[in-house]
């Protein structure tokens, strides 16, 4: 179909162009407001700036499509292929992209806000200072789970966001702000989130082994049986964070803040914590085997039944704090 025919006969009324051949078409600044362009190939399209609220691209091929700064507010999009699409600075809220591929895809400063991404393909793209607050992510049961592995998500702002199940091994989430967010079962192994703002954030069970956790902010964070194994969280806050059989062995936790946290059960063997803030902190039965607490500030601390067999203690801070046989320390 003819570019000219499309929009003498949109403007004319007509609203289904489902199976449209429109690939290579130049559809730039377009007012298509409510379209159904279902199964249309869209391939390399220029829909840069067009006004693209409300319309259906179920199942359409948009792979390598220009949707720079395009307006896609409360799309339907599931199952489009997006591969290679640019939609920098693109307005996707509410977008549902179920099933989407939008592997290498351009997201910088797109605004996903409140979008159905479950069972989305976003393999490498790019989603540096996208917004992602309050998207939905979860694993669903019978499909594949979203998928970022190699995504750079820098600076991204996915406050409240759900990603339950979510593979994210790998990501660039530096300085990314995670607050409130649901990422239970997520797999975050070896993703970068130093400097990331994760307060009050729900971790349960995630798989974040080998991450890079420097100067995170996990305050108040729920982060029970989370895998921390070999995971960097030098200088991380985790001022209160419940880290209940957790496993951090191997961890580095140098000067890292973790007054009020609760450890009960946790696995800290030949972990770093010298320098570290545990005042105020649960460490019932607690694992320390061979962990390095020189340094640390253990003070009104309680360590009831913890195993600290092998440890180094130089220098630790004991004040008030109460052993592992039950017994204070003055």
């Amino acid at each position: 179909m003819s570019v000219e025919k499309l929009l003498k006969d949109y403007a004319a009324g007509r609203r289904d162009f489902a199976n449209s051949n429109l690939a290579n078409a130049n559809l730039f600044n377009s007012d298509l407001i409510g379209i159904n362009l279902t199964k249309s190939d869209l391939r390399r399209a220029n829909l840069v700036l067009a006004y693209l609220n409300k319309v259906t691209f179920n199942n359409a091929n948009l792979s390598g499509a220009k949707l720079g700064g395009a307006i896609l507010n409360q799309a339907i999009m599931m199952n489009a292929n997006l591969t290679e699409s640019d939609l920098h600075g693109a307005m996707l809220q509410r977008v549902n992209l179920f099933g989407a591929n939008l592997s290498l895809a351009n997201l910088m400063d797109a605004n996903l806000s409140e979008a159905d991404l479950r069972s989305t393909n976003l393999r490498g793209a790019n989603l540096r200072c996208a917004i992602l607050t309050a998207t939905l992510m979860r694993e669903e049961r019978g499909y594949p789970p979203t998928t970022m592995t190699g995504a750079n998500l820098r600076k991204a702002d996915l406050r409240g966001s759900n990603l339950s199940g979510a593979d994210l091994s790998g990501v660039d989430l530096s300085g990314a702000n995670l607050s409130e967010a649901t990422l239970s079962r997520v797999n975050l192994q070896g993703a970068n989130l130093s400097g990331a703002i994760a307060i009050g954030a729900i971790f349960t069970e995630a798989n974040l082994s080998s991450a890079n956790l420097t100067e995170a902010n996990f305050k108040g964070a729920n982060l029970v049986k989370t895998d921390l194994k070999n995971a960097n969280l030098h200088l991380a806050n985790l001022f209160g964070a419940n880290l209940t059989k957790a496993n951090l062995s191997m961890a580095t936790l140098s000067n890292a803040g973790l007054i009020q946290a609760t450890l009960t059960g946790t696995d800290l063997s030949r972990s770093l914590l010298d320098g570290a803030n545990l005042s105020q902190a649960s460490l019932v039965e607690a694992y320390l085997v061979r962990a390095n607490l020189d340094g640390a500030d253990l003070s009104d601390a309680v360590l009831t039944r913890a195993e600290l067999s092998g440890a180094s203690t130089v220098g630790t801070i004991f004040s008030g704090t109460t052993m592992p046989d039950g017994k204070m320390h003055y």
